[in-house]
């Protein structure tokens, strides 16, 4: 599976109230871990913390 499409799966998942924020923490490594295997780019991983930090700071404004 592509690391993009996994990961715009995994932030559409974080999105929903139902899941636990704390799911973010993993996110974020797996974000550090496709970057040091480069297989995304220093532009997709600052791309894709900046949509996980978009979300998460959403979830604490409803909360």
């Amino acid at each position: 599976m592509s690391p993009h499409v996994l990961l715009d799966n995994e932030l559409e998942v974080l999105a929903e109230p139902s899941t636990p924020v704390s799911w973010s923490a993993m996110i974020q490594r797996q974000l550090t871990e496709m970057m040091a295997d480069q297989r995304i780019t220093i532009e997709e991983f600052n791309h894709y913390c900046g949509r996980l930090n978009k979300i998460v700071d959403g979830r604490k404004e409803v909360a």
